[in-house]
């Protein structure tokens, strides 16, 4: 299996830690202990930071197909442009909370929370839109 695909399984696998870790998060802070609470945001947080690390892999590994964003537009470019326009979001809105955001229930963690649904939507849309790639490449589907 080549390198480009190992990558994009670790990129689901964490995308989906992610998303579950921090919607738990949300919600363990209205419905659960601040204990709970703390937990899950420690889990998110080494998450993401995992997830980080492999997105900046797999940019690496795409770098040339970013250059050409702007040259050659496209609807599947243009979804790549909003979902790394959304990435950017999600990532400085979850520094701000990190560093700035001490206590629960903040509108930037709101806001870092709306940001982390709509990346999240926007990369399974791309996910969907590439599965035969994928699923091939990581050989769950014939060549």
């Amino acid at each position: 299996m080549k390198p480009i695909f190992k990558t994009d399984i670790a990129l689901v696998l964490l995308g989906i830690a992610s998303l579950i870790s921090g919607v738990f998060t949300h919600f363990s802070n209205h419905f659960l202990s601040q204990a709970i609470c703390h937990y899950t945001t420690w889990a998110h947080l080494i998450i993401n930071i995992g997830l980080l690390t492999t997105i900046a892999v797999h940019i690496k590994q795409h770098w040339g197909w970013f250059k050409g964003l702007v040259k050659h537009p496209s609807f599947v470019k243009k979804m790549a442009f909003f979902i790394t326009l959304s990435f950017i979001a999600v990532s400085l809105s979850g520094i701000f909370v990190l560093l700035f955001c001490n206590k629960p229930n903040t509108h930037a963690g709101l806001t870092h929370f709306y940001l982390g649904l709509l990346f999240s939507l926007l990369v399974i849309i791309h996910l969907i839109s590439r599965w035969k790639i994928f699923a091939k490449g990581i050989g769950l589907m014939k060549k």
